[in-house]
């Protein structure tokens, strides 16, 4: 009962952590912070499923609805879910805190905000996907199930596409200081 408590307290804050900094960013800046793009609909689309499928995992549904494996070792594997969990949502956090007012849901081709390199933007260019991606695949060790882990994989491909053409948007808005940047920190992971 701890353990549901806790991954819904977990799933329950990082969503709301994302939907306060977009408004308190909305409200900061006077201007909408959403960009437009099938790729945002989509990672969005599947951010909800993922989250609601995890919500009715956590109440009310049975691991045979969701065609949960049965996996040996479990108990290690399930440990580490946990860790995960944390891992991730502690980072996003973190990522949320440090972008202040540049934080934009997609690309806002007509704003151009302050290049964000401290903070947790030293370890990796882009923290807060890397934090969900954690975070969810924390869920998918504690709940394993091929559902999650299609809709999973899918979300971080598209995740990863939205990635390669934000570079692209930042090349051009912040030049040199962006590249500088993108030889010192690694996209995903910078360990020194």
């Amino acid at each position: 009962m701890i353990e549901k408590f806790y991954l819904g307290f977990i799933l329950l804050f990082f969503i709301l952590a994302f939907a306060i900094k977009n408004i308190k960013t909305y409200l900061s800046t006077g201007q909408s912070i959403r960009g437009k793009s099938i790729k945002l609909t989509t990672s969005i689309l599947l951010s909800t499923l993922i989250y609601l499928l995890i919500a009715l995992r956590l109440t009310i549904l049975n691991p045979k609805w969701m065609f949960e494996i049965n996996i040996l070792g479990y108990e290690i594997i399930k440990m580490i879910g946990y860790l995960f969990v944390t891992v991730g949502f502690v980072m996003g956090i973190f990522a949320l805190l440090a972008m202040k007012n540049s934080w934009r849901v997609g690309i806002r081709y007509e704003q151009k905000t302050e290049l964000i390199t401290s903070g947790i933007y030293r370890v990796s260019r882009n923290p807060y996907f890397l934090s969900y991606d954690i975070l969810i695949l924390g869920y998918i060790l504690i709940f394993p199930s091929p559902i999650l882990l299609m809709l999973y994989v899918t979300l971080v491909i598209v995740f990863h596409k939205m990635i390669l053409q934000e570079e692209m948007y930042l090349e051009t808005v912040q030049g040199d200081s962006y590249l500088d940047y993108k030889r010192k920190v690694n996209r995903y992971l910078t360990l020194k």
